[in-house]
């Protein structure tokens, strides 16, 4: 059995909400080659981006609609993409930057392994962040060889004090955020401040980057919604209340806790696709007619779970699917409702509601 405490209701109505990135449409993204036709793979439904080089000398970015200012993603190098390459990301480029002289844009890349080729010069290991101005100087295979070996255009600024000297493993998640503002930039990697950088910077978008690296994946997550609706009307032991304590993710187990309840009560959980109709009957409906005054029904009863009652509390946990593509729109509506003999004619109490929106991490 376990443990609920009292204060649980409080405690996830108390914790604040996680920053939001701006809306991600992928398929408003563009990509620009710096050298050759690296191209990449969208899941735009996913908020998923992963480079698929087909040589060395490919380097490329996809880059956002919008301009940046603070933004979260996951980096992930999948180990069948093979390699020891560099990936990673800018900040404040324009369209246009592979060529426009006035380029002037921040580069965080990361290099699996040092390594000297042809006449690019040497990409030590690690993680690094530098300044771009200027379009790249072409080398072997008109790749840039600015950006191998960050000389020239490309000014080498600070290295990671965590990083700065080991590569990226295969298979790994990898938690950015950034911050870029005007006069300052901030990165935090895996929830550690890995670079502050102050000055004068260019306004801009930010871009996925890779060189010569394939299989190097972007994932942006989005945070899911449980959203109370509705009001319950009371059973024996007081008016249920529905809340969920966790945010929803595709793929993750969302717990789904009904508080107020008779101890003797059979509570079931009605899961439904619309907060708006059910069987050609508008909803809300008022269930006063049939014996149970101030209740309403307030999601259609698409599905009908029993849920163990656990001394007055019911608890439960509902499986979603690894397959909901992430989305700000609900896609389905919960609703508790209480066999109560006590309660009224009908023997029936009911919750309020909650809306649900799958999230992405």
């Amino acid at each position: 059995m376990r443990f609920l405490p009292a204060c649980l209701p409080v405690l996830a109505l108390a914790l604040p909400a996680p920053a939001q990135n701006p809306p991600i449409d992928l398929s408003l993204w563009t990509v620009e080659d710096i050298n050759g036709t690296g191209p990449w793979t969208i899941d735009a439904p996913f908020l998923w981006a992963e480079s698929t080089n087909t040589t060395s000398n490919d380097c490329s970015v996809i880059y956002s609609e919008f301009d940046v200012v603070l933004l979260e993603f996951r980096m992930t190098i999948n180990a069948d993409g093979g390699d020891d390459d560099l990936c990673g990301f800018v900040l404040g480029w324009q369209p246009g930057d592979s060529t426009n002289t006035t380029a002037d844009y921040i580069l965080v890349d990361w290099k699996r392994a040092t390594q000297t080729y042809q006449n690019w010069g040497t990409a030590p290991a690690g993680l690094a962040i530098s300044r771009m101005t200027g379009p790249p100087t072409p080398g072997y295979g008109s790749a840039p060889v600015d950006l191998w070996s960050h000389t020239l255009n490309c000014t080498e600024l600070q290295r990671s004090p965590t990083y700065g000297s080991t590569g990226w493993s295969f298979d790994t998640a990898y938690n950015f955020r950034v911050l870029y503002t005007p006069s300052t930039v901030d990165v935090w990697l895996n929830g550690v401040h890995e670079f502050g950088l102050t000055g004068t910077f260019t306004a801009g978008r930010f871009g996925c980057y890779n060189f010569s690296q394939s299989r190097a994946g972007f994932q942006f997550p989005l945070q899911g919604t449980f959203t109370n609706f509705g009001n319950g009307c009371p059973g024996s032991a007081g008016t249920p209340y529905l809340f969920g304590p966790e945010v929803p993710y595709g793929g993750e187990a969302l717990p789904i806790i009904t508080a107020n309840l008779n101890p003797n009560a059979s509570p079931f959980l009605l899961i439904g696709l619309s907060r708006t109709i059910y069987s050609g009957v508008a909803l809300p409906a008022a269930l006063g007619p049939y014996g149970a005054p101030g209740c309403e029904l307030y999601v259609s009863n698409d599905l009908l779970l029993p849920v163990t009652n656990y001394q007055g509390t019911a608890y439960m946990t509902l499986q979603l699917p690894a397959f909901l593509p992430p989305s700000t729109v609900p896609f389905l509506f919960v609703q508790t409702m209480v066999a109560d003999p006590m309660a009224n004619t009908l023997g029936v109490a009911m919750s309020n509601a909650a809306e649900i929106a799958v999230g992405v991490r």
